[in-house]
């Protein structure tokens, strides 16, 4: 069964994925992506496995193909560090923008 949560005559759902879908509005809210990050720490000399941009990108993905979102807000976080999208593979720079022209994206 799903969670709802009511907020100022709204009814929103929490989804399992870390996200939060307002399906009245078609507006999903995504946080802390935190993309480039095991490159930040891997810049550093702590080897992490460097799949954390894809996958997050992935969830994204789905989520949005899933919902079919007409704007997706994305609540700070969304890159690592003021030097991700210098460490961002093309592929994935590419798939941000595949995202971010499909939907009206909000930025926070």
């Amino acid at each position: 069964s799903e969670t709802h949560l009511h907020l100022a005559g709204e009814l929103l759902t929490p989804l399992p994925e870390g996200a939060l879908w307002w399906a009245a509005e078609r507006v999903l809210v995504v946080s802390d992506l935190h993309f480039e990050k095991g490159s930040a720490f891997a810049a550093r000399g702590q080897l992490l496995p460097p799949y954390d941009t894809a996958a997050t990108l992935s969830l994204v993905e789905r989520l949005c193909a899933l919902l079919k979102p007409k704007t997706v807000i994305s609540l700070g976080d969304s890159f690592h560090d003021r030097a991700a999208e210098l460490r961002l593979p093309e592929d994935y720079a590419r798939r941000i923008q595949a995202l971010t022209s499909a939907h009206d994206w909000v930025w926070v």
